[in-house]
């Protein structure tokens, strides 16, 4: 398996926040980056040099993310990288039925995983989606020591399942410490 930093994503979505979120993940965990912010700009940087994974917004002004899919599916080069969609309109109907759309056509041209993401992501949830559409090994911790994406998910998992009082108690003690 492939490494994060031999590998090169592109951010596709309209919102300069999210790229910025998003790109700054894939960067934390090594991964080469790029982004546009439109199915055009996208379109012109995947001539030039294509990417190794697309991470790709379904709905933006202009053109939507399907729109993109499709021009990739129309060059037989372009057609094999992995496209992960990332929406905050998932359970919509008419994304529904495009992001359906999608996994058919993936599916009928034998290409790499056309598969979503509903916003907002974690950075871990993203980070990990790309590499497993991409084809790369995240590293691990050090020899029994957790990685910080780890430690992250784990803290979460504790926090939601928590007792409420037991957590204000926490917190009042690492606020108090010094």
């Amino acid at each position: 398996m492939a490494r994060p930093s031999e590998r090169r994503v592109l951010v596709v979505d309209d919102e300069e926040d999210v790229i910025t979120f998003l790109t700054m993940a894939l960067e934390d965990a090594g991964f080469q980056t790029d982004s546009a912010r439109s199915v055009d700009e996208a379109l012109d940087k995947v001539r030039v040099s294509p990417p190794d994974c697309i991470s790709l917004d379904m709905v933006m002004p202009g053109k939507s993310g399907i729109v993109l899919f499709h021009e990739l599916h129309k060059n037989p080069a372009w057609s094999r990288i992995p496209v992960l969609f990332v929406t905050g309109h998932a359970k919509d109907e008419r994304v529904k039925g495009d992001l359906d759309a999608a996994a058919s056509l993936a599916q009928s041209t034998m290409s790499g995983p056309a598969t979503y993401l509903e916003k907002p992501v974690t950075a871990e949830s993203f980070v990990r989606a790309v590499a497993a559409a991409a084809g790369v090994e995240l590293p691990e911790g050090e020899e029994g020591v957790p990685s910080p994406m780890d430690l992250r998910s784990e803290v979460e998992r504790l926090a939601r399942t928590a007792d409420p009082e037991a957590l204000a108690q926490a917190l009042h003690l690492l606020k108090t410490k010094s």
